[in-house]
């Protein structure tokens, strides 16, 4: 950030939607006039050419001389190139055209009116790159013109006739071009990123007795000297001296070059700075060999102007924008003014220098200080922020953008179920405006989900948005591949608001008919959670009207027992008691469980919103342990298995890479000498690559549909922890940070690394029993998920020994939560297979209640 500005005494806009580049601007005498001074010649690749007389005061239309529609226009060149005149000219480099032109003016009454007359035009066989102009072959006042294709053919062209052309050497893409008066050489920079020299007669002696280039004569150029730079050439500059050597200046990407005429290197400078443009405007005087210090500026793209003196840096200036083009004019009443062009026109002459300041320092007195009355100026400044504060809040309130979104029903997609299953979708309206006076700008809106939602589009922008409501159609699909953990999509709008950058999210609940459809309950089921309320019963159709059978042909719904099938493939039964106040989910998938005991307790608590005492909801089983091992035991299986297939991948690419190089040795080897079978081994150790390859996708698969499951049941756990416990908002988020509901991949630490630290954390200090447990170290490195499962288990039963999460928080009341029976207590969960848990682990697990449910049971599925 530079401490300077650069001061504006000339500015205007090149046009509109038009492009330019650093050959694109061109400052000289164009109209010969008597003063000398120098006029701004502007050319876009559009086609528009503009030629402008700056005057101080800011610009004006009468400032511009000529504004002409051409072809796209290459390149500009000011110089003598006419035969019988030594004026100077302008000369247009066009993709397949050459044409140089004369300016010259009509004094009437209406002023004076300038237009252009063409010279002559030369009609280019290649697509031109660039050019380049002087007096090659030592012309005397005279300039002639090379042009570089895009093939690497530099043709010469002497006025009115054509010269010869010939073909670079080695040549790949197009460089930079420049001109050594003194040793009639011409300088490039190739794809190679070389320095090369050319001598103009060495280039005329290739060229056949055509003048027509020949693609064989490529190799019999030989440069005078080729110095490789080691990066890519952002811009080159000749500077010519009537008394001393020329220099080349080579702009790299990172290292500025300085060479002399002969190829010897004056100096090099490392830059921290992208550089875009360059351009010499003189020497320092001096007695040395070299010629004297070179003055040159240079151009940033983050809007910095430096001025150097060989490797010193002599100034820095902020310009207003990125120039792209860079020339040193002497303007009618501006001598030395440097002009700067960026790539969109914006054209302006500057100066280096500063505001002067008419502040001036006075000297501190010796006073005594009044604390009283500081205090008292404190207090009033104190006051003043507040209110300001309290302004500006209220102004956000009203101001601001505001997000609405208007959700359709959720259907299924047609034509798609034999090949994809089922997939359903849902059109989301969203409307956007700005509220109050406020006009946003630059505003862009982000939609972001997790599968298996997905939403198209998901980024929409617009340059300006007011009062008037703008509205946007987003289609939400559902597929069938993962179960919903987070049924939220969160949009995001980020905009730019009296030039401060402002943002607004809004969270969109999707309805949960997207997830499932309709079925046939189940009458029995492996995994069961059953959830005590303190309100009686409800119909479980009036909870869920919208995945009610539409026909009577697709099955009767009791009143008591709901079906619902996730879009990813299990089922899940809903059965209410008619006698109690309590539901049963049950499935032969257990994280299946989880999204439909989330929504079944928040429709409940939506239901009895009115009802006093308020909703109360409780789980007499316990958490569902060892189910949830299993599924942990799973995932992180799945990961010590894709690390190792990694690690066998990357150990056989290793292989596949020696091997090749073994081959290639002996390819090159001038003796034949036989492969040693290094063919088969390397056709095998091609084969294993695909096998691995093959599985470790297998694997990736796998483990994202185990992340899923163990998101699931995560959250599964921590909710019925919740509801057997009885925890506070604060505690509950607690708890479901540690059990982490988002899943992530990552070899180094993943889901089981990142939960055990922050159990292993609970545990030692606000469940810790004594001081001792506090102190025990955490370790962050875990070789297997034993210690992991061993931490769980005890985190559950601290938590329902009374145990809390946070210090400061009491236990909620529990009055109005039914008490639990032990004549119907339910069973955590029946499952047929053996338990999980070894005898140490079982010991630490809050102990189950010994009834049963057999007779609740035998109620409830009878009644379906």
């Amino acid at each position: 950030m530079s401490l300077f500005k650069t001061r504006s005494w000339w500015a205007t806009t090149a046009g509109l939607e038009e492009f330019h580049d650093n050959r694109s601007l061109a400052v000289g005498n164009v109209d010969n006039s008597v003063d000398g001074s120098d006029k701004l010649v502007v050319g876009s690749y559009q086609g528009l050419l503009r030629i402008y007389a700056p005057q101080e005061g800011g610009y004006l239309p009468a400032h511009t001389m000529l504004e002409k529609q051409v072809d796209p226009i290459v390149q500009i060149a000011i110089g003598k190139f006419a035969t019988a005149s030594s004026q100077l000219h302008i000369a247009l480099l066009h993709p397949r055209q050459l044409t140089v032109y004369t300016l010259g003016w009509v004094q009437n009454e209406q002023g004076t009116q300038y237009n252009l007359t063409t010279l002559y035009t030369h009609s280019l066989e290649r697509t031109a790159f660039n050019m380049i102009w002087g007096p090659f072959g030592g012309a005397k006042g005279k300039d002639l013109l090379c042009v570089q294709s895009m093939d690497g053919v530099l043709s010469f062209f002497q006025h009115e006739s054509f010269v010869f052309s010939c073909f670079l050497p080695e040549f790949l893409i197009p460089g930079p071009l420049g001109y050594l008066p003194r040793t009639d050489s011409i300088v490039t920079v190739t794809s190679a990123h070389v320095l090369q020299s050319f001598k103009y007669q060495s280039l005329a002696v290739a060229a056949n007795a055509l003048g027509v280039p020949d693609p064989s004569t490529k190799k019999k150029i030989a440069p005078d000297f080729a110095i490789n730079l080691g990066e890519h050439c952002v811009d080159l500059a000749i500077k010519t001296a009537a008394k001393g050597p020329s220099l080349i200046l080579v702009l790299g990407e990172r290292t500025l070059f300085c060479f002399k005429e002969s190829g010897v290197l004056r100096f090099a400078k490392k830059l921290d700075f992208n550089p875009s443009c360059l351009h010499i405007y003189g020497t320092a005087p001096s007695t040395d060999e070299d010629g004297g210090g070179l003055q040159f500026l240079v151009a940033t793209h983050t809007n910095q102007l430096l001025v150097f003196r060989d490797t010193h840096l002599m100034w820095a200036a902020h310009v207003e924008y990125s120039p792209t083009a860079l020339c040193v004019a002497h303007l009618q009443h501006m001598r030395g003014a440097i002009v700067c062009l960026d790539e969109l026109g914006h054209l302006g002459c500057n100066y280096l220098g500063t505001d002067p300041t008419l502040f001036v320092a006075t000297l501190a007195g010796s006073r005594e200080l009044n604390y009283e009355e500081a205090d008292r100026e404190m207090k009033a400044l104190q006051q003043a922020i507040k209110d300001a504060q309290k302004e500006h809040s209220n102004a956000t309130e009203d101001e601001g953008l505001q997000l609405t979104v208007e959700l359709s029903a959720p259907r299924l997609v047609e034509n798609e179920q034999e090949t994809e299953g089922l997939r359903t979708c849902l059109d989301m309206k969203l409307s956007i405006r700005a509220r109050g006076s406020t006009c946003a700008k630059d505003v862009s809106v982000y939609i972001t989900s997790s599968l298996p939602v997905t939403a198209n589009p998901t980024y929409y922008h617009w340059d300006t948005i007011d009062t008037i409501t703008v509205s946007k159609a987003v289609t939400v699909v559902c597929v069938p591949v993962l179960l919903p953990v987070q049924r939220t999509l969160i949009i995001t709008a980020s905009y730019a608001d009296h030039g401060l950058h402002r943002s607004t999210e809004q969270h969109v609940s999707l309805p949960f008919s997207l997830f499932c459809i309709p079925c046939q309950p189940l009458k029995a089921a492996e995994y069961k959670i059953t959830v005590d309320t303190n309100c009686p019963s409800v119909n479980l159709p009036d909870l869920f009207p919208e995945l009610v059978f539409a026909k009577p042909s697709e099955g009767v719904v009791p009143s008591n027992a709901m079906g619902f099938k996730l879009l990813a493939g299990p089922e899940v039964t809903i059965v209410s008691s008619k006698s109690s106040e309590r539901y049963r989910i049950q499935s032969d998938h257990f994280p299946a469980i989880t999204p439909l005991v989330d929504e079944l307790i928040a429709r409940l608590a939506s239901h009895w919103k009115n009802r006093a005492p308020p909703f109360c909801a409780r789980c007499s089983d316990k958490p569902p342990l060892n189910e949830y091992f299993d599924i942990i035991d799973n995932h992180y299986k799945l990961r010590v298995s894709m690390e190792q297939c990694r690690e066998l991948l990357k150990r056989h690419a290793q292989q596949f890479r020696a091997i090749q190089k073994r081959l290639l040795t002996r390819f090159k080897d001038k003796t034949p000498v036989g492969l040693a079978h290094l063919d088969t081994l390397l056709e095998g150790t091609f084969m294993q690559i695909m096998s691995l390859a093959e599985k470790y996708e297998m694997f990736q698969s796998d483990l994202e549909h185990s992340s899923n499951e163990l998101a699931c049941a995560s959250k599964l756990t921590a909710l019925v922890m919740k509801l057997s416990v009885v925890m506070t908002p604060e505690e509950y988020r607690t708890l479901e940070a540690c059990l982490n509901p988002n899943v992530v991949h990552d070899s180094e630490q993943g889901w089981e690394e990142q939960s055990h630290v922050a159990i292993s954390h609970l545990l030692h200090t606000t469940l810790a029993k004594n001081p001792k447990d506090q102190s025990a170290p955490v370790a962050l490195v875990l070789p297997d998920v034993q210690k992991l499962k061993k931490n769980i288990a005890l985190l559950c039963d601290r938590l329902s020994k009374g145990g809390r999460l946070s210090a400061s928080a009491a236990p909620p009341p529990t009055t109005a939560a039914p008490p639990p029976t032990t004549t119907t207590a339910t069973q955590s969960l029946e499952r047929k297979s053996s338990q999980h848990l070894s005898k140490s682990q079982l010991g630490k697990l809050p102990p189950l209640p010994e009834n049963t449910t057999e007779e609740l049971e035998d109620n409830q599925i009878s009644e379906l």
